[in-house]
C-alpha cells in the first residue's frame, strides 16, 4: 500500500506541473475496475496494481469557466492533531449546502446507494480484492 501512496503522490504532482503549464487532467478512477480485463489490456504482472491513471490535455473554455461543485467548509475537512469525528447536527451543517430540496437522511441514502451499493462500486471493490490476494 505505501507504493500506492507514492504512486498517487507522483500522480497528483504531475497534475499540478501540468496545470502550472495550461494543460487540464482527468484522472481514470475506475483504471481499479475489471481487474481481468485490465490484466490483459495493460498486460500487468504479478503484484502490479494500477492504482491511478491520469489524462492529459487542453481544456476547452467551456471546461475552464464550468462552475465548480460547492464544497464542503475547510473546518470540517482538515482536522489538527487528531481526527475529529462528527455527528448528527454537525453532518447535517457540514452537508446542509447538498440537500437542499430533500432531507438529509434522502440525500444519505441517495449518496450511500450511488457511492457504496451501486453496481460500479461492487465491481470496483470485487477488482481490488482480486488485485490484493497476489500479496496474501
Amino acid at each position: 500500500m505505501l507504493a500506492v501512496t507514492d504512486a498517487v503522490i507522483a500522480a497528483q504532482n504531475a497534475v499540478v506541473a501540468a496545470e502550472s503549464l495550461g494543460l487540464g487532467s482527468c484522472y481514470i478512477g475506475d483504471i481499479m475496475e475489471n481487474c481481468e480485463e485490465q490484466r490483459k489490456i495493460l498486460k500487468l504482472p504479478k503484484y502490479v496494481f494500477p492504482a491511478a491513471m491520469l489524462v492529459f490535455g487542453w481544456p476547452t473554455p467551456q471546461q475552464k469557466e464550468r462552475k465548480k461543485p460547492e464544497r464542503c467548509e475547510m473546518n470540517y475537512i482538515v482536522h489538527e492533531n487528531a481526527y475529529h469525528s462528527m455527528k448528527g447536527e454537525e453532518l447535517r451543517q457540514m452537508f446542509a449546502h447538498k440537500y437542499q430540496n430533500h432531507s438529509f437522511g434522502e440525500w444519505c441514502q441517495a449518496f450511500c446507494n450511488r457511492k457504496y451499493n451501486s453496481e460500479f462500486s461492487k465491481e470496483m471493490t470485487r477488482s481490488v480484492r482480486e488485485y490484493l490476494k497476489q500479496f496474501e
